[in-house]
C-alpha cells in the first residue's frame, strides 16, 4: 500500500499543478478551422497515419473541428487538404513538434494565401 501512495504522490508532483492539470499527452486537443476563403465552400479532408477524418464541406465563415489525444512521443501529425474552385492546397494542421504546448484548442483561419493560427504565438503559414 505504501508503494502505491509513493507512486501516486510522484505523479501528483510530476503532473500536478505545474502543468495546470494533466500533461499535454493526456489532454484532448481540439483543432478548429474557419473558412475565410470567401465565395465557394471549402472542402477539407484531414488525416493522420492512423485516422482518416473524412471529407467535410465548410461554407464561408463556418468552421470544422476535430478532437484527438496527442501521443507521448510528441509525434502526432494531422495533415489536411483544402479545395475550393480550382485551387488545391495542403497543410499539416497539427504538428506536435510545432503546436504542442502552444495550443490545446488550436484555432485556425483558412485563407487563400495560407492558414493562420490564432491565439498565443499567432502566426500565418504558407501552403505546402
Amino acid at each position: 500500500m505504501e508503494k502505491v501512495s509513493i507512486v501516486c504522490f510522484f505523479f501528483f508532483l510530476l503532473f500536478g499543478s505545474g502543468y495546470g492539470g494533466l500533461p499535454p499527452f493526456w489532454r484532448a486537443t481540439v483543432v478548429t478551422m474557419t473558412n475565410l476563403i470567401g465565395g465557394p465552400p471549402l472542402t477539407i479532408h484531414c488525416k493522420s497515419k492512423q485516422d482518416d477524418l473524412g471529407i467535410h464541406v465548410v461554407p464561408f465563415k463556418q468552421e470544422y473541428h476535430f478532437k484527438f489525444q496527442p501521443n507521448l512521443w510528441k509525434s502526432t501529425l494531422f495533415f489536411c487538404s483544402f479545395q475550393w474552385d480550382s485551387q488545391f492546397k495542403s497543410f499539416d494542421i497539427y504538428d506536435a513538434q510545432r503546436d504542442q504546448g502552444i495550443c490545446d484548442d488550436c484555432q485556425w483561419e483558412i485563407k487563400p494565401d495560407g492558414p493562420c493560427r490564432l491565439g498565443k504565438k499567432a502566426k500565418c503559414f504558407p501552403w505546402k
